[in-house]
């Protein structure tokens, strides 16, 4: 299995678990549970959230813009990163 494979499993599960972690929440609320433990809740979807982002941004880098300079055109995948990450950092 190729190391590329395996990053791509592994982004899957993580976004499986905030997916499961954001049906907490949804119950939380349903429930009426405490605001605080729901707070807690989100700061730790948040977090999972940017650990994602920036596992996905490491693989954008080793695979996509290293292919784009090999192709001649870094500097528009550079571009496009930059537009994403000006996003994700808002």
């Amino acid at each position: 299995m190729s190391h590329h494979k395996l990053k791509k499993e592994d982004k899957a599960r993580r976004l499986n678990r905030i997916i499961g972690q954001l049906n907490g929440i949804k119950r939380m609320l349903e429930e009426g549970r405490d605001c605080p433990d729901v707070l807690i809740q989100i700061a730790s979807v948040r977090a999972a959230l940017a650990k994602l982002g920036v596992m996905i941004t490491e693989d954008h880098m080793e695979h996509c813009i290293a292919s784009s300079f090999q192709k001649g055109m870094g500097q528009q995948s550079m571009t496009s990163l930059s537009k994403a990450l000006k996003q994700i950092l808002k």
